[in-house]
């Protein structure tokens, strides 16, 4: 059995029976996570965008766009809540993928469900399918995806919204390697619109060539079975010759499903994780110094080169920048001790003290760093006051990653804070409620008509 084979198999043959509970756990908590963020998201021009846009190719059908008080076809259904989910940029991610899974994954799975009429169960067990064959590809081809400019949240992440959509449609064994094959087709996203609209809409490209690739499978139409491992096939076109691991994905599939290890990481912050690990360690030298805007004369914060390239704006124009900036995240933890989704708007980026106290910050790339492909990157802050002080920290695991966890009750008032920009409290604690006892919900159609 090759290694398309095996990925189907287990696509087809998972139940939630044979998951752990604590995988189980964890991905109802990214699912919580996500419908708050993407329910926060609907007053983003991107947001509005995309929903325009979905409107325009279709007025009606079986799947709801979140906040948008539409319904449309499953495609586009998953193409605007997967942009939605990714707008702030408060979404999960993990080390495996080296991006966002849920946000990819979680709007395939739903828009495919509402129209099947799938139960949360369904749902629950078709996201974690999904989470695995997307997660599990990164394992194998990572750093070489990577490197080579690709956007693993959606390069990826369309693998696995096309697993989720398969295994929903009960899609057999061929058919799900066609799905596979059509969505690596579809497959793309390129780093270099980080900083943009296009970013968030990755992942609803993602999500929407899953639902696509699955439905056009169930059609009949047919791609290679063996796209994994053909000659100019998925892995060899994405990592490069030599550079992907078949045995490493297929293997390690379910055994353990990284809902379990290594984990995902929630978001305390609304903006790239590659920023995260700098930012902790800024706050525990802010509080262990007393230090203040006016007490700092430089900061200079040393990073590996992924983070570093991620964190491309030095000088962020705009509220989407400034999420892929830091200096100025660092800036604003300096002048307010935290950041939150108003801090992230093109207003807030271009005011004067922010822009003085920019200038203190110098980001650069790390030198001689010992790490583990896999694991969380280091990031080392040196902070020189004006009365002659040096207080330097590295910082490795930021709070919100998987070995640093937030608490059930962090995330449940993070997705508590998310939705009071757009619904009542009664209303988001119901679905609150019901997303916490997802597995018991009949019909997830119950639960969407809430978030419409």
């Amino acid at each position: 059995m090759n290694a398309t084979e095996r990925m189907a198999e287990f696509i087809v043959d998972t139940r939630l029976e044979d998951i752990p509970e604590k995988a189980i756990h964890m991905a109802k908590r990214s699912i919580i996570d996500t419908m708050g963020v993407a329910l926060a998201a609907g007053a983003e021009p991107v947001a509005k965008n995309v929903s325009a846009y979905v409107r325009g190719m279709s007025k009606d059908g079986s799947a709801t766009v979140i906040g948008a008080g539409l319904r449309c076809a499953p495609p586009w259904a998953a193409l605007a809540n997967g942009t939605l989910g990714h707008a702030l940029d408060f979404d999960d991610s993990n080390w495996s993928l080296m991006g966002h899974g849920t946000v990819a994954v979680l709007p395939a799975a739903l828009a495919q469900g509402e129209d099947q009429n799938a139960s949360g169960r369904d749902i629950i067990e078709a996201f974690i399918v999904g989470f695995e064959v997307a997660s599990k590809l990164g394992r194998g081809m990572n750093m070489g995806l990577y490197d080579n400019g690709w956007h693993p949240t959606s390069t990826l992440g369309a693998m696995g919204a096309a697993g989720a959509g398969a295994h929903l449609r009960g899609l057999d064994s061929e058919k799900t390697r066609f799905a596979l094959g059509i969505a690596a087709s579809h497959a793309s996203g390129v780093r270099a619109n980080f900083g943009t609209m296009t970013k968030p809409l990755h992942a609803g490209l993602a999500a929407e060539s899953g639902v696509r690739a699955a439905g056009l499978a169930a059609a009949g139409i047919t791609a290679n079975t063996d796209i994994l491992e053909a000659k100019s096939g998925y892995c060899e076109a994405f990592a490069g010759a030599g550079n992907y691991r078949l045995e490493e994905i297929t293997e390690s599939l379910g055994a353990p499903f990284v809902f379990e290890d290594p984990g995902v990481n929630l978001k305390p912050y609304p903006c790239c994780m590659s920023a995260h690990p700098s930012i902790d360690a800024l706050r525990e030298l802010i509080a262990e110094g007393d230090l203040t805007p006016d007490s700092v004369d430089e900061i200079d914060v040393a990073l590996m080169e992924p983070n570093f390239l991620n964190l491309s704006y030095h000088t962020p124009q705009t509220g989407l920048q400034g999420k892929f900036s830091g200096e100025y995240a660092l800036s604003r933890i300096l002048m307010d001790g935290n950041l939150t989704l108003s801090t992230f708007t093109d207003d807030a980026v271009n005011e004067p003290g922010v822009r003085e106290t920019m200038s203190k910050v110098h980001v650069h790339l790390a030198e001689n760093v010992e790490w583990t492909p896999g694991s969380a990157r280091p990031a080392t802050v040196t902070v020189k006051t004006t009365d002659g002080r040096t207080l330097q920290k590295t910082g490795t695991i930021s709070r919100g990653n998987a070995a640093l966890p937030l608490t059930d009750e962090e995330v449940h008032a993070k997705f508590m804070d998310c939705t009071a920009q757009t619904i009542s409290s009664g209303l988001s604690g119901k679905v609150l409620s019901m997303l916490v006892q997802l597995e018991n919900e009949p019909d997830i159609r119950a639960l969407m008509s809430l978030v419409a």
